[in-house]
This record gives C-alpha cells, structure tokens and sequence, in this order.
C-alpha cells in the first residue's frame, strides 16, 4: 500500500525530476546540477509524496496561505507541482495524492485549498470549482492616452525592501474580493519582485507622500510586435488606477500591446472611449474546495440578521469525512454545523 508522506531533503531531486518532466518536458531530462539554477520562491512550500518503499511514485506541494473569505482571514493551502512520472500514470496514485493531501490538509486544520489545473475536467471530478474568474485584455497602449496626466502625483521606483508599502495597497485594493490572498514578506520578495526567468520592473505612484498604486511588469517580443505584459498590479481607488493607465499608456513610443489582467469587475471596456480598441477576454482562475466541511462551515462568518436551520446532504469522491448530511444552523452572525441521520436533507450539495 503506497504511503504518503513529505519528501526529505535526500530526495529533492526526485521530486525536482517529476516535476520537470511534467511541467517542462521540452527541457530534457532533470539533471542535479539544475537544482542550483531554480529560480527565486522555488523552495516555497511542504513537498510530500506518495510512496512505495523508497520509491517516489507521484509527488505534490502544499503552500501556505491566508485568503480572505467574508471579510475574515482564512488558512488556504495552495496544491502545486502534482506530478508523476509516466511510468506509474494511470494507476490511481495522482487520485491517492489528492485524497491524502486533503486529509494532511485536514489535520494542519486548514479550511481551504486551491490550485490552477492543467485541465478543469480532472480535477473538477474530485471536489475542485473555479473560484474566481478574470478578464484578461490587450490593447494599444494609445488607447489608454484617455486617462489624465498624474501631475498630483509622482511615479517612483520600487524594490523588494518596498514589500510593506505595496502590501498596503494590495489589502486595500482586495478587500473588496472574496480570496484575495493576504502575502508574506517572503511571497513579496520572491514571488512578486522576482521572477522564474527575469525579475521584472517595478514602480509605484506616490500621492502626497503615500504610495497609491503600483505595477510590476516586463516586455515580451512575439510576430505581433513588443508587449509590455503587466504581471501585477493594484491601486487604492479610481484616482490611482487611472495613474497606472497612464503611465502604461506613455509607453507607447517602446510598446505595440499592453497586456493587462483585471477582476470582472474593474475590466476596461467601460473606461476606454472606443471597445473596440480593446480585446478582452474571460478567463477561468483558481479551482477551489473545502477540505472539511463542518469546520470550514464553521469557520465562515454569516449576516447577522439571519436565521436558518437547515439540512444538506454533502457528496464528496475524495474526503470520506464530508460524504454525509450536516444540520446546519446560524444565527447571531455563526454558524453551528453537526452531522445527522435525518431521513431526508432540504438541499442535495457536491463538495464543489
């Protein structure tokens, strides 16, 4: 019986191994000496992996993180790098994986996991659902020309000993979303003002001393021209985020395309002038799920004028803790969650 279990340091190559051939194939067998080439954050998160004896069958990562869900913070584990080699595919050991992932999850009493799929079918079949959804754009960067010159302001060069500051405006520009991530010092430096090939340029917009927007971008050349691809961004309020299209927006003497993500709700179609300047795009982001049930339940926060008692009959393929019927009950802004063996539930609900 396979047993799963974190990877020890003797064993980073074979994980490395598994996860090169599954997410970079083209790149030729791993060979040790690439581990002193990984990129900045590689090192971030738990490795485990699903066993048989000392062979390493199939392997996954659990990155911590805190999510903000219904204006509370919530422990998220993100599932990275789920990897096999291809002579143990189709065995069952990927379904092994998640099913003891969520169980480790589980006990380190974490509410959530999430992760971006390969491919939305597959993970989809085990209790995972698209979370969230984004627009992604490209547009001349002329177009954006409609925004005003930022002369209250000031653009500013930033680093990674800048972490706090845009940390501030990144909590601010996502409170207003469920599952906007709260980041560490560490996912800052590494994950944000570095990068896996190239770290990309980095500024801020300074309004009366107090940092209001930033971006962080790098430019890419393709058959279409030279894009300038922003790769994160946020800003305090409508003010600041019509700085940053500006400042992307003078641009346009070194760029053909900006290339710009946005919420559904913040997509730019309704400010350019003309649409059609402007090609969007709906993407489907993050798969998510609860890992248990009654203590995620438990853990969320309800309107405080609301009274319910309800019964739902839960079905899970990978967590045998939540295939059953909870009684659900809130009030006083909590909720009370309890297994039953009541004949029949008031809603069917998959874990999804």
């Amino acid at each position: 019986m396979p047993e799963f279990r974190p990877i020890p340091d003797e064993d980073v190559d074979a994980f490395q191994s598994l996860v090169s051939y599954a997410f970079r194939p083209e790149q030729g067998p791993f060979d040790e000496s690439d581990l002193e080439d990984l990129p900045a954050g590689a090192e971030i998160g738990d490795r485990y992996g699903l066993y048989d004896g000392d062979d390493l069958l199939t392997a996954c990562k659990h990155i911590d993180f805190r999510t903000h869900v219904r204006g509370d913070v919530h422990d998220l584990h993100g599932l990275s790098a789920v990897a096999s080699s291809p002579d143990q595919r189709r065995q069952g050991y990927v379904r092994d994986l998640l099913a003891e992932s969520l169980a480790q999850s589980r006990s380190d009493e974490v509410a959530f996991s999430a992760l971006w799929p390969f491919k939305r079918s597959f993970y989809g079949q085990y209790g995972w659902a698209t979370g969230t959804r984004a627009v992604s754009h490209d547009v001349d960067p002329s177009a954006l020309s409609f925004a005003p010159d930022h002369d209250h302001g000031q653009f500013v060069t930033l680093d990674a000993d800048d972490w706090e500051r845009a940390a501030a405006v990144h909590d601010a520009h996502g409170e207003r979303f469920d599952l906007t991530m709260d980041r560490t010092e560490e996912w800052w430096r590494k994950r944000v003002f570095s990068g896996w090939d190239d770290d990309p340029y980095a500024y801020g917009w300074e309004r009366d001393g107090d940092l209001a927007a930033y971006a962080t971008y790098s430019f890419e050349s393709g058959d279409d021209g030279k894009t300038l691809q922003v790769r994160d961004w946020a800003f305090v309020d409508h003010d600041a985020r019509l700085a940053l299209l500006r400042f992307l927006a003078d641009h346009d003497s070194q760029v053909d395309t900006v290339s710009v993500w946005t919420h559904t709700s913040e997509d730019l179609l309704d400010l350019v002038p003309d649409a059609d300047d402007v090609e969007a795009e709906l993407n489907l982001c993050p798969m998510v799920r609860l890992v248990d049930v009654r203590d995620a339940l438990e853990a969320l926060s309800y309107p405080a004028g609301v009274d319910a008692d309800l019964v739902l009959d839960v079905s899970d393929p990978l967590a045998d803790w939540n295939d059953d019927a909870f009684r659900v009950t809130v009030a006083d802004g909590a909720a009370t969650v309890e297994r039953t063996t009541a004949a029949a539930g008031d809603a069917d609900a998959s874990i999804a």
